[in-house]
């Protein structure tokens, strides 16, 4: 683990190299949520943690934890994967040595401006300065979409069903050129 970043009210963002289930705990605090609320039944916390242990098996791929922590306590996760992104049937056009996935991006506490800062201020620009130029990423939270519509560019549109074949989630993919935020 290593901190990449501070922010005032004790919140530091981190990046770990190896997967720990505690990372993870926005993602299930999400799924709970949406169970609460009726949204869907896709359980973003099992695919997850089943597309990390995926990662684990194939060589030539890496991927790193990010997570927004204020006093220990983890508000906010994101996963980027790097690498022969080939090997994991991305599709579009991509340099393998320059792009990155951006997967599983969950903040707990929404509205507080902590995602925008912290994809912009702290995770760009550490990708960056290593020699990456775009980030992929695909959504299927229509509530995001407009945010990444502003720092890129919709690449794809399309929809899959949901854990138990009860709804239609429309999902979207976008190229974000990190060398130009």
């Amino acid at each position: 683990m290593k901190i990449i970043g501070t922010k005032e009210n004790n919140i530091n963002f981190k990046v770990y190299s190896k997967f720990e289930n505690r990372l993870f705990l926005p993602i299930g605090k999400y799924v709970n949520w949406k169970l609460e609320n009726n949204w869907d039944d896709y359980n973003e916390l099992y695919h997850a943690i089943k597309y990390i242990e995926s990662l684990n098996n194939i060589d030539g791929v890496w991927y790193e934890i990010h997570a927004i922590e204020e006093k220990e306590e983890i508000k906010g996760v994101v996963t980027i994967v790097g690498g022969d992104l080939s090997k994991l049937g991305i599709k579009f056009n991509f340099n393998k040595d320059k792009t990155l996935l951006l997967k599983y991006f969950h903040i707990i506490e929404k509205g507080k401006g902590y995602g925008s800062y912290w994809l912009k201020s702290i995770i760009i620009p550490y990708y960056l300065d290593k020699g990456y130029n775009e980030i992929q990423v695909s959504s299927s939270h229509p509530k995001s979409f407009d945010f990444y519509r502003k720092i890129g560019s919709e690449i794809e549109s399309y929809t899959k069903i949901s854990d138990n074949e009860l709804y239609e989630r429309k999902c979207k993919s976008f190229l974000i050129s990190i060398d130009e935020q």
